[in-house]
């Protein structure tokens, strides 16, 4: 009940008079399509399979919305950092991603809640080292996806480690995720900061190669992004995302992919 309350108050503070529920734009109605911007990443939330077929949580979700608005859902792939930026010039539609709703973010995109992430550390299998969250990483090689949340954090421990006598973390920037994972498993870093769910997705099919170094830290709540000059867009998205909680269509794509710890 709680879910359904807050939904309804979020589509009353887009205003409903912008346009009824479920009816999108005539420019969207016209095209025939939605098109999301998204890394295409970060599996099992949305990732490409062998064939090259976008696959995972997210990439259901975005076309469970589609449907509901009697759309075709079309990807926009893209690097992290320019996912915002994407939205505002809508290039795409909206942000179907795990975004971190940060108030930086929504002071320029609109963001409505999907679930919860947090952090995690990854090392190789044989690393003896004991590491049970950001500020015992000082020292060490780490490898973060650039633009995201743990890079920020792995940021701002170097100021508090640096304040303390203490060596910096070496951060690795590096483009996506599994060029984060290949660096960690080649050698060439010490750990991988990353999201609790690719983390999680990373470790279990290393064949006992990769192991996590402490607890998940750093629970935040996921959100799709929205442009804010768009609101029979927005009202009409998250009409489409209240039916998926209130129909159980969201418990039924959490659990297809594992991913029931990260439910609102």
């Amino acid at each position: 009940m709680k879910k359904l309350l807050l939904l309804l108050f979020m589509l009353f503070s887009f205003g409903l008079n912008a346009g009824p529920m479920f009816q999108p734009p005539e420019e969207l109605a016209s095209k025939g399509k939605i098109t999301y911007c998204a890394t295409i990443d970060n599996p099992p939330r949305a990732y490409a399979d062998a064939d090259g077929n976008f696959q995972g949580f997210e990439i259901d979700l975005g076309v469970e919305i589609a449907n509901r608005l009697g759309l075709e859902a079309e990807w926009e792939q893209m690097k992290f950092d320019g996912l915002i930026a994407s939205v505002q010039g809508q290039v795409c539609d909206a942000i179907v991603q795990e975004l971190f709703i940060k108030p930086t973010r929504v002071e320029v995109i609109d963001m409505v809640a999907f679930g919860y992430s947090a952090q995690s550390i990854v090392v190789n299998a044989n690393n003896n080292s004991s590491i049970s969250g950001p500020n015992d990483l000082s020292g060490l090689k780490v490898a973060v996806p650039n633009g995201t949340t743990i890079h920020n954090i792995l940021m701002e421990t170097n100021e508090q480690l640096a304040s303390s006598g203490k060596k910096a973390i070496d951060i690795v920037i590096l483009e996506t995720t599994t060029d984060s994972f290949g660096q960690l498993q080649a050698g060439q870093v010490d750990a991988v900061g990353t999201t609790n769910t690719a983390a999680a997705y990373y470790v279990g099919s290393s064949d006992g190669k990769f192991k996590f170094a402490g607890s998940s830290f750093g629970k935040i709540l996921d959100g799709i992004g929205l442009n804010k000059d768009r609101p029979v867009l927005n009202t009409a998205i998250i009409a489409a995302l209240n039916s998926i909680f209130v129909d159980g269509t969201y418990s039924n794509l959490l659990k297809k992919w594992n991913l029931e710890g990260a439910s609102l």
